[in-house]
């Protein structure tokens, strides 16, 4: 049944009321989730995902999403998500459809509709226009903005570098595709516990980044890659204000300073596109590699340092799905130095093979 927004709240309230009369759970909002669905068809992925992150968190949801249309209008569904099909209520699930000149409304609206004095996080579902008024102004009024820059172009991280920027002083950004990268991540630190090893990051002189990229995709990297390498050329304190690249078939480089990266595509049914597949440091003497095995959940990780002999582990790291992930970005509702910086850096470096942002038009 399709609701007038004034109507909302007091539906809602008669549905926890029939859950109180009936001995259910008591009405609980830990913050609003907001999930702004760019694309009509991502509606369902967006209200499965936001109900998983209600059965774990107590909350208000409300998914947005827009249509074509001569009239301008908002309208809402309201209901109860609920831990399983049949169990206790654990928050709101609102959904909201704007039609033509209504999409302006949103933000206004989902600010009233957000629960008074709790966090509001909002999600956008899919890749980001470049300019975006809509993001733009739901952004302002958001305590943390979540993004998946692994829906998106490379270009599209001088985007998010240049949002980080300008929201930083009142709203957090994050990136579900770099809690993605933390196992990598994680592993890559692991090679440098010891002094003889750390000793040998300081000339570290080559690295090759492997990665799974989208079908017809021409970019010399994707944006988990391109991430990754940020994150890694700050560790090794490369400041990428001068860069050279040089492009073959299947693979890139990019020369900053002492170090070669190098960017080599790998094409696998059995990992998300712009997956990173293998991960090899090498400089004089020592080599460090982090490789996906056949199978897509084992990760091989091996170093070859003087005077330091490991042997090579295998270990399973579990591809998180989209709801886990996002639960890990609501967890830390802050700004992520790290995140900012490795975003920051990475876009600097590929921007020279990056295709441009389109034209602001404003008006």
């Amino acid at each position: 049944m399709r609701l007038a927004l004034d109507a909302v709240e007091p539906e809602l309230s008669r549905l926890w009321q029939e859950e109180a009369d009936k001995g259910g759970a008591p009405r609980i909002g830990l913050f609003t989730l907001v999930a702004l669905a760019s694309e009509l068809p991502l509606l369902g992925r967006a209200q499965g995902v936001v109900a998983e992150v209600a059965a774990t968190y107590p909350s208000r949801t409300i998914v947005a999403m827009w249509r074509q249309g001569v009239d301008a209008a908002v309208t809402a569904d309201a209901a109860l998500h609920r831990i399983t099909a049949t169990g206790a209520a654990c928050g709101d699930a609102i959904v909201l459809e704007a039609t033509g000149g209504g999409r302006e409304w949103l933000p206004e609206n989902l600010g009233h509709l957000a629960l008074t004095d709790l966090p509001m996080c909002v999600w956008w579902v899919g890749d980001l226009p470049d300019f975006d008024k809509l993001f733009d102004r739901v952004a302002v009024d958001a305590d943390l903005v979540i993004v998946n820059s692994g829906e998106m172009d490379l270009r599209d991280l001088e985007k998010l570098s240049m949002i980080c920027k300008r929201i930083r002083d009142s709203t957090a950004l994050t990136d579900l595709t770099w809690f993605r990268l933390r196992p990598v991540q994680e592993l890559i630190a692991r090679f440098f516990d010891d002094e003889t090893a750390l000793a040998c990051l300081t000339s570290i002189e080559r690295l090759t980044i492997e990665f799974n990229p989208r079908d017809g995709d021409v970019d010399a990297a994707s944006t988990q890659a391109g991430l990754l390498f940020g994150w890694m050329a700050n560790a090794l304190g490369l400041k990428g204000d001068t860069v050279a690249w040089n492009r073959g078939s299947g693979w890139n480089e990019v020369t900053i300073g002492r170090l070669v990266g190098r960017f080599e595509h790998r094409h696998r049914d059995d990992v998300p596109p712009g997956s990173i597949s293998r991960v090899t440091m090498e400089c004089d003497g020592a080599r460090f590699e982090v490789e996906r095995q056949e199978d897509p959940q084992l990760f091989k990780w091996s170093r070859e340092a003087p005077g330091a002999p490991v042997p090579p582990q295998t270990l399973r790291i579990k591809t998180p799905d989209e709801s886990t992930l996002l639960i890990r970005c609501l967890e830390r509702p802050k700004r992520d130095l790290l995140y900012e910086k490795s975003l920051h850096l990475g876009s600097k470096i590929v921007r020279v093979v990056a295709p441009r942002l389109s034209t602001r038009i404003d008006g």
